[in-house]
């Protein structure tokens, strides 16, 4: 579990942090000089019963508050720290409203400094503070009223934590590791070290790293949690990882350290949802410029609303980041103004890796439903959903999204892509009237190139696969090698089957030397004969072995009797089939790489073997 504090400059969150944990956090020269939190701190609180919590100390000086918003990203529960003889302050109420755009979902309120003020003062600001907090949507206790200096309720707030610890889900370990970079360094005989909360996943010793978005990799040297050296990390511990094989300039706060290179992806822009706050000076327009704070980061972006975002309303939105961000679906994160820079919003991520066309907004997209966020996936990527990004999508764990993918009875696993079943369909139809179209213009042609049609469809391979394999099962089209046509479609050439019986009697003649097209063109006056020849092996006559030469099929019936007795009797050599069939090279060797092509043979050495024969 990882706590974290808030509140305003001076109200005692590191005096606080001290008390419950027994350990300094003034670890920077300048901030023992100036006695405030500069950057951020940590330390571990023992909650009893072999159970750490890490503590996080954030700044409450209103110009390092993105220092704190990097704290507060990833906190199970907050200490809400108000100075009896202050009460709520301003840097109070901005990072509660920070704490809210993150959905932090628990928190005690500590009234410090208790013995600075007398009972009825001390009243006074407690039942100020649980009255604010009834509007959050924060789930607070009831404030503890406390004193580091006496050790007043010192004991009952551990109580506290130990009793909310205990009630708090915990994070599932099979989740794919993501780490959050808060600090790097080096550290003599590690090398460079770098610190951060595990939002996700588990991390072990000799494990292979990569740091996005600047795609160094490396290799686990060593881990601490909680200043004590480990084998393996937990989710939501915080720990220090040595990394072999990345130098300490090369990273920095901001980026993410994961293992798993395919369930995570920096990218240049994201959807999301944005909730602004009533407090906003001004609705969020097309372009406007904010700051986006997600984990650690903070970038700049220009927001592209799907419609303006007027102050106390939520909208979505894509994001163009100036700098790519790693993300994943269902991420909190903190919107500032530019200028001046104040909190105005935050929100979540609805979908981290986007289609290039913002057409697509379904309203399911900001569902909570998890099924219902993958059917609206599907939806706005047409061409599918790479399954390895499924959990960056869904931000859910491996398992539980291929789960919510495979109940899903609309959607198909094509290849490493789920694909919706009706957009399947559409490149079918699709296919149907490219077809059409072609036939009309190519009335001899036997079908329109495979190739050709694919191109034509700009779908996905294994989405037009898909479709082309459907429509085919279902009558509609059929596909002769590399054609394909419309099932009742009949070619008509000049000439009609005198024409194509003509052709195939030649090239019966030629028996295993026949002609190319362009010499059959040349004897018989005609510029139409590919179009013909395509017409003969449609209905089974002849069939292509090379680009611009045909062979009957009962040549090729001799050929493969040929190779079956040669192979019979073992290798298949090149120089003993020329010799029995007395062709040359110029035909032999196409004519065994059609074999080869058919399944019929397969290399061996210098020579083939029948497939599936013993070598």
């Amino acid at each position: 579990m990882i706590i974290g504090t808030a509140g305003h400059i001076d109200h005692g969150k590191s005096a606080l942090v001290t008390a419950l944990t027994g350990r300094a956090m003034d670890r920077l020269a300048e901030e023992r000089r100036r006695a405030i939190t500069i950057e951020l701190n940590f330390a571990p609180l023992d909650l009893g019963h072999g159970r750490i919590a890490g503590i996080v100390d954030v700044p409450g000086h209103e110009d390092f508050i993105r220092t704190m918003v990097a704290g507060a990203s990833g906190i199970d529960l907050v200490l809400l720290v108000v100075a009896a003889d202050e009460g709520v302050m301003p840097q109070t109420e901005e990072h509660l409203a920070i704490l809210e755009q993150l959905q932090v979902p628990t928190g005690i309120p500590v009234i410090t400094k208790s013995d600075l003020a007398d009972p009825e003062w001390l009243q006074l600001v407690t039942t100020e503070v649980a009255g604010r907090l009834t509007r959050s949507s924060i789930a607070f206790e009831a404030p503890v009223p406390v004193s580091v200096k006496s050790g007043m309720g010192v004991e009952i707030l551990r109580e506290r934590l130990r009793s909310l610890a205990a009630a708090l889900p915990g994070k599932p370990a099979a989740d794919a590791f993501r780490m959050p970079i808060d600090r790097v360094f080096s550290l003599a005989g590690v090398g460079t070290v770098a610190t951060g909360t595990a939002w996700s996943g588990r991390l072990r010793v000799g494990d292979p790293v990569l740091v996005l978005p600047s795609g160094v990799g490396g290799r686990v040297r060593s881990l601490e949690s909680y200043g004590q050296p480990v084998d393996r990390s937990e989710p939501r511990a915080r720990i220090a990882v040595g990394i072999a094989g990345i130098e300490r300039s090369a990273i920095g706060r901001g980026e993410v350290l994961v293992t798993d290179e395919l369930a995570w992806m920096a990218a240049s822009a994201i959807d999301v949802e944005i909730k602004l706050q009533s407090s906003a000076l001004k609705p969020l327009n097309s372009r406007t410029r904010v700051r986006l704070h997600l984990g650690t980061a903070e970038v700049m972006a220009r927001v592209l609303p799907r419609a303006p975002i007027q102050p106390g309303s939520t909208g979505m939105a894509r994001l163009k980041l100036d700098r790519p961000l790693v993300a994943r679906g269902e991420d909190r994160f903190v919107l500032r103004s530019y200028s001046p820079v104040t909190t105005i919003g935050g929100g979540r991520v609805l979908d981290p890796d986007p289609p290039a066309r913002r057409s697509q907004w379904p309203e399911k997209l900001a569902s909570e439903d998890p099924a219902e966020r993958f059917n609206a996936a599907l939806v706005r990527h047409t061409d599918g959903v790479r399954a390895a990004a499924l959990p960056l999508v869904l931000g859910l764990p491996r398992a539980a999204s291929q789960e919510v993918a495979r109940q899903n009875s609309d959607a198909r696993l094509l290849g490493d892509f789920w694909v919706r079943k009706a957009a399947v369909d559409e490149v079918g139809v699709r296919a149907v009237d490219l077809l059409r179209d072609y036939h009309r213009q190519h009335i001899s042609d036997p079908g329109m190139p495979l190739e050709t049609l694919r191109q034509s469809l700009r779908a996905r391979d294994v989405v037009v696969e898909a479709a082309l394999n459907d429509f085919i099962s279902a009558g509609r089209i059929r596909r002769i090698d590399t054609v394909v046509a419309l099932s009742g479609f009949v070619p008509q050439v000049v000439g009609g089957d005198p024409a194509i019986e003509r052709v195939v009697r030649v090239l019966l003649e030629a028996d295993l030397t026949p002609p190319s097209i362009a010499e059959l063109e040349r004897s018989s006056g005609r510029r139409d004969l590919l179009a013909v020849l395509r017409l003969a092996a449609a209905r089974g006559q002849v069939e292509a072995v090379e680009r611009d030469r045909y062979y009957s099929r009962e040549a090729l019936e001799r050929f493969t009797s040929v190779l079956n007795e040669i192979g019979r009797e073992g290798e298949i050599v090149p120089g003993a089939i020329r010799d029995r069939l007395g062709i040359t090279r110029k035909y032999l060797i196409p004519l065994l790489e059609w074999a080869d092509g058919k399944g019929i043979t397969v290399r061996a050495g210098e020579g083939r073997r029948l497939k599936g024969s013993r070598p």
